[in-house]
């Protein structure tokens, strides 16, 4: 077994079915895409959306980029949640919330975003346009939003089932979508999505990938194709925070060197820190002013 087995994912597919899949589990890249300063219903819809990403992401050509995000409407607590996931299966993430209001350990996606707060699939591909589907969220879960987006934005019937264990921060589930043009693939669908929900949470992270997909589908033939492991993998680094730096006006910059003797960027996706002294702001000036 690959010492990656709780942090991978799994493509499978029934040929007699005209139904294909993916099943999931991560719990290592939480350390670093969950802030301490995140309420709990925020790290639990951070590690739905992570989830959600992968599965999706298990699809795409080579090169491509996906980014799931939810927008929070006009009185939503919640500003935004994204995740940004490569087709290596590497990604990074973050959330920012409206002010003044209160979360509690026991609110819900309901409490957190307002009737008008949407999902947003960007797809960026290596080489071709990107393209994009918006669709409302579902307030009973992300996996009710996520169905209604194939199936209203794509035309694709698909299933998703996705379980959190907040006391252990790990997430994992499985994802069911029919091949097209294939007689009888709705009615298959259907049959696997109900073997698919009486996989319990306990059994998901219990049990490895290829145990669970035993466990639901002894009766069926399953092809599976090998599992792919899951990082995170930030973007930040302090070239670019010294892009972001060359951007001000040098009468800021000039600010930062008299008055702060220098400054600490914190990326928002990772929470690293990059602290520039006052003779590195002082040489970024001097780039600035030629």
């Amino acid at each position: 077994m690959q010492n990656f087995e709780h942090n991978s994912v799994e493509r499978f597919l029934f040929d007699n079915h005209g139904v294909r899949g993916e099943i999931v589990k991560i719990k290592k890249p939480f350390e670093e895409l969950l802030h301490d300063s995140y309420p709990k219903v925020v790290k639990s819809v951070m590690m739905e959306l992570s989830v959600a990403s992968v599965l999706i992401a298990s699809t795409l050509k080579d090169g491509s980029e996906i980014m799931i995000q939810i927008r929070g409407g006009k009185t939503s607590p919640l500003k935004y949640a994204l995740i940004n996931i490569r087709q290596d299966l590497s990604f990074y993430g973050s959330a920012s919330l409206n002010e003044g209001f209160a979360l509690n350990d026991d609110a819900t996606l309901a409490d957190l975003c307002s009737n008008d707060s949407v999902l947003v699939i960007s797809v960026f591909p290596k080489d071709g346009k990107k393209w994009q589907g918006i669709v409302a969220i579902d307030p009973n879960s992300i996996s009710a939003t996520l169905e209604n987006y194939f199936k209203d934005s794509q035309q694709l019937p698909t299933r998703f089932f996705i379980q959190t264990d907040m006391d252990n921060i790990q997430s994992g589930g499985i994802m069911l979508q029919i091949i097209p043009n294939v007689d009888k693939n709705i009615e298959s669908l259907d049959h696997l999505a109900i073997l698919s929900g009486t996989l319990t949470a306990d059994e998901l992270f219990t049990l490895s990938l290829e145990e669970s997909l035993t466990r639901l589908f002894s009766h069926e033939e399953v092809k599976v194709f090998g599992q792919k492991e899951i990082v995170f993998r930030c973007i930040c680094s302090k070239q670019r925070c010294e892009n972001a730096l060359l951007q001000l006006d040098p009468s800021e910059l000039k600010k930062l060197i008299d008055e702060d003797n220098g400054t600490t960027m914190t990326c928002q996706h990772c929470g690293k820190t990059y602290t520039f002294d006052k003779e590195e702001l002082s040489e970024l000036l001097v780039q600035i002013s030629q």
